[in-house]
């Protein structure tokens, strides 16, 4: 019912009448009353006025599925939310959801993590209501060796959604590094369950430095807040990245990668530029020059010799 309430609330930018809301939803004047007052403990600003209704001010500032869900136009990711206040990590507990059976598109959201990782085992730092951080149950019909390359998708849509919502434009460092000039704004994870030939289950995870103060930050990061010099509205930018997810998604889907990988060759700032790879200790440079099948880096080192990377650490050379 508040979820209702809130449908019609924010219709319009005028107050909405109580006895309007008591006709439409078949309920008592004193039953909109309790839950207007139960949506303000939420968080929600409401303002009552006797003979006029009622005002949605603001909602809070919180990735609740009743913020997200409105006027999401995905099908499937996204359709299941799951919300935490606080957890070590939304990957492990998204994994616990998959081995659970837990559909296809279960989000599950956090404000934040104690335990936030990404690639190499690196921590992600999570403050509180600050950044998204989330991570996604997938089933996808495909090879396990295909997997990877979710993750290259999953960078795509992300870099996709912070442009659609705001003026910043990031550049991708493979495989799931989202940067703004040298300071990284977003990463992707991607973990599966699988058997030798088919995939169970895999997890997507995502961070992305929304309204992080720099202090909370790494010098070799930065935030949208801090590149726009104002507020984000995080469910805003949720909702275009569920969308912009799914839609490659789909596509992949149907017509295999070769549409994403070349949307992430025209968003990358690996390619093309000298590199530093470091793997098991040992370093070597080269030239970036393309993505192999599986969505490893070919690099082409000052001998000629063009040598093919899955795992290890790039570092751009400017």
């Amino acid at each position: 019912m508040k979820t209702r309430i809130l449908e019609f609330l924010k219709t319009t930018d005028d107050y909405f009448s109580g006895e309007e809301l008591s006709r439409r939803l078949n309920i008592s004047r004193s039953a909109v009353w309790k839950n207007i007052r139960e949506l303000r403990k939420e968080g929600y600003d409401i303002t009552a006025v006797p003979h006029r209704g009622y005002l949605l001010k603001s909602v809070p500032d919180c990735l609740i599925s009743r913020e997200i869900q409105y006027n999401l136009k995905t099908k499937i990711i996204g359709q299941n939310i799951i919300h935490f206040d606080d957890v070590p990590s939304t990957m492990d507990v998204a994994f616990q959801l998959g081995v659970d059976g837990a559909p296809e598109g279960t989000v599950v959201f956090a404000e934040q993590q104690s335990k936030g990782r990404g690639r190499l085992g690196r921590t992600w730092n999570s403050p509180k209501g600050k950044g998204i951080y989330c991570s996604m149950i997938l089933r996808p019909a495909m090879t396990p060796t295909d997997v990877a390359k979710l993750t290259l998708l999953t960078a795509v849509a992300v870099c996709e959604a912070i442009e659609q919502t705001t003026s910043v434009h990031p550049r991708i460092k493979w495989p799931n590094d989202l940067l703004v000039g040298s300071k990284k704004i977003a990463g992707c994870l991607t973990e599966l369950s699988a058997e030798m030939d088919r995939v169970r289950f895999v997890v997507v995870g995502v961070g992305i430095n929304v309204n992080t103060p720099l202090k909370s930050l790494p010098d070799t990061a930065t935030s949208l807040k801090a590149e726009l010099k104002e507020q984000v509205n995080r469910s805003e930018l949720v909702r275009s990245f569920l969308l912009t997810f799914e839609t490659w998604y789909e596509q992949v889907l149907e017509n295999g990668f070769d549409s994403v990988l070349e949307r992430w060759k025209e968003l990358s700032s690996t390619l093309g530029s000298k590199v530093r790879v470091t793997e098991v200790g040992k370093s070597f440079e080269g030239e970036a020059v393309g993505l192999d099948e599986y969505g490893g880096l070919i690099i082409k080192i000052p001998s000629g010799e063009v040598i093919k990377r899955m795992t290890g650490d790039v570092e751009l050379i400017f």
